[in-house]
């Protein structure tokens, strides 16, 4: 690392360390709310805000722990969240952070296609400081949602807002059909809160779940979670997370997350790894001391502990890992018909919504509307068999050509708003028969469509054109 580099990261610690301090402090707090869940006589326990207006969330959302114990008990707990249009936007991923290795390590001992994320227990062993991901809507579209598990929401005031509108469980805030193109979503205020982060004062971005990074992380047994009897572990839903300049080598930025540690039974994220974190670390080279490391985990207190798997039922349009509404199908009647007034505009956005090309040689720009929807649901496995191909870079590049700027053009809505109507994925310029080469997709855009679908080939991702015969791009049609 350049001293730049260094000096950067260390100014970035130096700020972070009074949040640091601050929720530790809070922390301090457990012991009373956990005697006081199990009887205790001694009254609530005050709220000490972190900020002014601001209130930690100590208290025991679930019979199995507070909310930074991260405890889900259904499904339906994870509110399925979109994100904001027309800006850029990002949220951090901290599902797969542990170890200061990358993770799942191969057999032969070679090193692992993913980049380390270790979460770095506090000497006070009540925080941990955890390396994430930041999925950022320039990448990752705003077609795609997050998660966040209505038991672990840290902003009390946020939380009793959210239950108060979700219920309990989170049941009342499913998603739903659309009412216009701003408010098909559902209405969970936490949802929002993220969006313009508002969760946390003081914070960046904030740490949610996404299923995005999912095939990244399946072992070589297909499994997806590991369970552990007890132990510490960070809990870090909602957490605050902050920049660090640094990226991955497929690209992505890198960020780190202040999360609370909790001690009891939890869940990996990842199959066929050791409990403790510290199991896949070497130790230093020059015998210094190493820090000590804790998996970001979750809990679910249900028989057989099953991986975190939202949503509870139906398909989400877009939506990674086996989760997402099916590709567009010549076959099947939709409930809009290509003449409606929604179809008009859904058309006229495609049409219209232009970034500039990649290739320099060409003089058009993309649609970048036409583009994205032929490789991002595709990407996150939409539509695909067989085993996951393990190529980060390779699906890093693919995205970043295919939907970069497209967080930033207008109609993104009314998109995501047909989609969800139609219960299908990357199909609305189908569904409203706007998806014609020469009249609707001009050569550049045709250009780019085929380099995506190479592109896509070659990491073994199979392309809509060859699973519904859409979105083929130049001298790429199906005979």
């Amino acid at each position: 690392m350049s001293g730049k580099g260094r000096g950067g990261v260390q100014a970035f610690r130096q700020a972070l360390r009074p949040l640091v301090l601050l929720i530790g402090s809070l922390c301090g707090s457990f012991t009373v709310v956990y005697a006081q869940a199990q009887g205790s006589a001694s009254g609530p326990p005050e709220r000490p805000p972190l900020t002014e207006g601001f209130h930690f969330n100590k208290f025991h959302t679930t019979p199995f722990g507070p909310a930074y114990a991260d405890i889900w008990v259904k499904q339906q707990n994870f509110l399925s969240c979109k994100p904001p249009l027309g800006r850029s936007f990002s949220y951090a991923l901290c599902f797969f952070s542990g170890p200061a290795v990358g993770t799942p390590v191969p057999s032969d001992g070679s090193a692992s296609v993913n980049p380390a994320l270790p979460c770095t227990l506090a000497s006070d062993g009540k925080t941990a400081s955890c390396t994430c991901y930041a999925i950022s809507t320039n990448e990752y579209p705003p077609y795609i949602p997050y998660f966040v598990d209505i038991n672990s929401i840290l902003n009390l005031d946020l939380y009793l807002g959210t239950v108060s509108i979700c219920g309990h469980s989170g049941s009342g805030c499913g998603p739903r059909e659309p009412i216009g193109a701003d408010s098909f979503w559902n209405e969970a205020p936490v949802c929002g809160a993220v969006n313009r982060n508002e969760v946390i004062p003081g914070a960046q971005l904030i740490s949610v779940f996404s299923a995005v990074k999912n095939d990244n992380y399946t072992s070589s047994s297909g499994s997806n979670s590991t369970s552990c009897a007890a132990g510490k572990y960070a809990g870090c839903m909602t957490a605050p997370c902050h920049h660090t300049g640094r990226h991955d080598a497929a690209g992505e930025e890198l960020v780190e997350c202040t999360c609370p540690v909790y001690d009891g039974p939890f869940e990996i994220g990842q199959g066929g790894v050791p409990c403790d974190a510290n199991a896949l670390t070497p130790p230093p080279a020059d015998g210094a001391s190493a820090p000590i490391y804790v998996w970001s985990a979750a809990h679910s207190p249900i028989v057989n502990h099953p991986p975190i798997d939202p949503p509870a039922t139906g398909c989400l349009p877009d939506a990674p890992d086996g989760k997402g509404c099916p590709l567009y199908s010549p076959t099947k009647h939709y409930p809009v018909s290509k003449d409606s007034p929604v179809c008009r505009k859904v058309c006229e956005t495609y049409r219209t919504g232009i970034r500039q090309s990649t290739n320099a040689s060409l003089a058009a720009g993309i649609q970048v509307d036409y583009s994205c929807d032929a490789a991002l649901c595709t990407t996150v496995r939409i539509g695909q068999t067989g085993t996951p191909p393990s190529n980060p870079l390779g699906k890093a590049n693919v995205l970043r050509n295919a939907c970069s700027s497209l967080a930033q053009q207008s109609g993104v809505g009314l998109i995501l708003a047909l989609e969800q109507l139609a219960q299908c994925s990357c199909c609305a310029s189908q569904v409203c028969g706007c998806a014609e080469p020469g009249a609707d997709i001009n050569a550049a855009t045709e250009n780019e469509i085929a380099t995506l679908n190479s592109e896509q080939q070659v990491i073994g991702i199979t392309p809509q054109c060859e699973i519904n015969g859409t979105l083929c791009g130049a001298q790429s049609a199906p005979e």
